[in-house]
């Protein structure tokens, strides 16, 4: 069933009542008129965007795996697996994905989700999502959140050593530490090089997160990953600024896929939820173009 489909008026008003009887309080946030939810930002350029999903056409409820792929916000979905474990939530008038992550579980067949989305191809580019880590989060050892990547996807220890492409993510590490986590063709692991944002993820808190990647030249160490941090809507700060990456070789460096992929992992139980967690991410933006809010 196609869930974009919009209800009158007098539905929506009944299906909001039936949520606030039913829902916990998150869910029954009114629309102030100081704070409209709108597709409109200062931060972006126009022209620029090549992708922007906040989730204001979907309706309340269960975001399945068809409700992904036929959000036309996303543009073309190149694979999709949350396992019913997404959910369109109100936060106070503003619409969020929320994933759940269960207790006991870990890698994304089992907790959070899994999908890809093609851009395009470009040798520059900046995303940038708002995300939160609900009270009670079971942090464990580490996890992935979102991020970019070349045509081919490179993670689980498969290494493009030959420059074959790249992918750049962000993670919680250990300690609740933010970080990004980045498989290229001079990592220094098999399992991709950490590189830490300078500050730890609380829970509760909105997180505005920004990377940047430029593909290098030809095989030169030129590639630029920057990555930008804001906490509850401040103004962002440079907490990554490298010039020296190789994203890939013979054209390969070139960016065309964003994950939406977090989950607990980690390749055995040890990374497993400790309870079962909620996320919240919200405020998709792709750009080819620097958000005008970027220092």
């Amino acid at each position: 069933m196609n869930t974009r489909h919009r209800q009158p008026a007098s539905m929506k008003i009944a299906a909001v009542a039936l949520i606030c009887m039913t829902a916990p309080a998150y869910r029954c946030g009114v629309l102030r008129a100081d704070q409209p939810q709108t597709r409109e930002s200062k931060t972006e350029t126009d022209g620029a965007i090549i992708l922007r999903n906040d989730f204001s056409d979907e309706s309340i409820g269960a975001y399945t795996d068809d409700a992904f792929k036929s959000d036309r916000d996303w543009g073309k979905v190149r694979w999709v697996h949350f396992h019913g474990r997404a959910n369109i939530v109100d936060d106070h008038g503003d619409k969020k994905l929320r994933l759940t992550f269960p207790k006991g579980k870990f890698g994304h067949q089992e907790t959070g989700g899994n999908a890809a989305v093609s851009i395009g191809k470009h040798d520059e580019i900046y995303q940038r999502v708002t995300i939160r880590f609900e009270p009670g989060f079971s942090f464990v050892k580490t996890g992935k959140i979102v991020g970019l990547g070349s045509g081919a996807h490179w993670s689980g220890g498969n290494v493009p050593r030959e420059g074959q492409g790249y992918t750049s993510r962000f993670i919680w590490d250990r300690q609740h530490e933010a970080a990004m986590y980045l498989y290229h063709m001079d990592q220094r692991s098999k399992y991709g090089d950490v590189l830490n944002l300078g500050f730890k993820f609380q829970t509760g808190v909105d997180y505005t997160l920004t990377q940047r990647i430029k593909a290098n030249t030809g095989s030169q160490k030129n590639g630029i990953l920057q990555v930008w941090a804001s906490q509850d809507g401040g103004q962002p700060k440079l907490v990554v600024d490298r010039n020296d990456l190789r994203f890939g070789t013979e054209g390969r460096s070139a960016t065309e896929l964003m994950f939406v992929a977090p989950f607990h992992g980690g390749g055995d139980a040890s990374f497993a939820a400790g309870q079962t967690s909620y996320m919240t991410l919200d405020d998709f933006v792709v750009s080819s173009a620097k958000f005008s809010d970027l220092p």
